[in-house]
């Protein structure tokens, strides 16, 4: 979900009140493009019931009631309040859901990589990957990372353990791990650094926001947000225009709209941070599988045994492989994002190494 989208629902919810649809309605279509296509379309129909069908339609449509009513603005702000806040804990609900049945999904991978015995393709691991534009529907855009330098460090890294695992003649298994370990090694190098920093400023995020917005009522010289993060950068505009209108009631309806708002974003940070992990658990269930076979020596044992069904054991950690690089990134994008993902790799794929070498 794009932060930008999301206040410029704010700006609609604190504008329509007192300035009426038409106006709110073009307030925030300048800092959103979903909100510019509402207005062409509010513009040329006048109806709201026309809008396509989503949760802005919802506003706009409670909007023109009450202020075709003449309800007064504090009822009219409190009606949309209301339904915003119910549509955020809606997110929240489908957020939860999404990652859920991801988890399943996850779990149901990981089983159809085990068949690779009965001769599935081991390549079937990576259709998790499939699965992340789902979270990133979901996920609230909170900061903006620099892909470029650990991308490239890791492309050098990698290339470097390609080329030793080459010469040495490890084997394509071998070769492949050892690449794969070394991109993800110098990705994190340049992308721990952003990571940490974004963590020491979410930290705080909260509090200085709020606090800010709250000086608008306490403080005879407020200060305005610093933008130390994206969220903080986005909500500017609201401050300024909250202080150029000074109305105490206005304020405390931007107060309590930004607080809302804040709440989600942490309690969507929250889910995907208690959810994400669970993804790990069909990788873990087959690296415990094949450790399991390959402590018994099953593919030995399997040899001398008559059967109508060939399995093929040796190609399991193949298979491993895959799943580990598209479990790894689906976990990392769901607690945070698809950089932490890749420094996840190197992790996800240590265990193997002792089952290849």
């Amino acid at each position: 979900m794009n932060l930008k989208e999301s206040v410029s629902d704010l700006v609609f919810i604190i504008r329509v009140p007192i300035e009426g649809v038409e106006f709110a309605v073009n307030e925030s279509a300048k800092l959103s493009k979903a909100w510019a296509k509402i207005a062409t379309i509010l513009n040329s129909l006048g109806n709201p019931w026309m809008l396509p069908r989503n949760y802005r339609r919802e506003l706009v449509a409670l909007a023109s009631t009450y202020f075709s009513a003449g309800s007064d603005p504090g009822i009219t702000f409190l009606a949309l309040m209301n339904k915003y806040t119910s549509l955020l804990n809606q997110q929240i609900d489908f957020q939860t859901q999404a990652l859920v049945a991801i988890t399943v999904l996850s779990i149901m991978i990981g089983i159809l990589s085990f068949l690779i015995i009965l001769g599935v393709p081991s390549i079937v691991g990576v259709l998790g990957i499939a699965l992340v534009p789902v979270i990133h529907y979901f996920q609230v855009e909170i900061t903006k990372y620099d892909y470029k330098k650990p991308s490239i460090a890791g492309a050098i890294t990698g290339t470097v353990g390609y080329a030793i695992s080459y010469l040495s003649h490890l084997g394509i298994e071998r070769t492949v791990i050892v690449t794969l370990l070394g991109f993800g090694v110098g990705f994190a190098v340049f992308y721990v650094p952003q990571l940490l920093r974004f963590a020491r400023d979410y930290a705080g995020l909260g509090s200085r926001v709020l606090r800010s917005f709250g000086e608008l009522l306490s403080s005879p010289s407020p200060e305005s947000p610093r933008p130390i993060t994206i969220i903080e950068k986005e909500l500017m505009p609201l401050w300024d225009y909250a202080y150029s209108v000074g109305v105490r009631d206005f304020v405390e309806r931007i107060v309590m709209v930004v607080s809302a708002f804040i709440d989600y974003v942490k309690r969507s940070i929250m889910t995907g941070l208690i959810y994400g992990p669970f993804i790990t658990i069909g990788y873990a269930f087959m690296l415990f599988t094949v450790y399991v076979l390959a402590s018994l020596n099953a593919g030995t044992a399997l040899i001398n045994v008559p059967m109508p069904i060939t399995f093929n054991i040796s190609n399991l950690s193949t298979a491993l492989v895959v799943l580990a690089v598209s479990t790894a990134i689906l976990t990392g994008k769901a607690m945070h994002s698809v950089g932490l993902g890749i420094v996840l790799m190197p992790i996800f794929l240590a265990p193997l190494i002792p089952l290849v070498w």
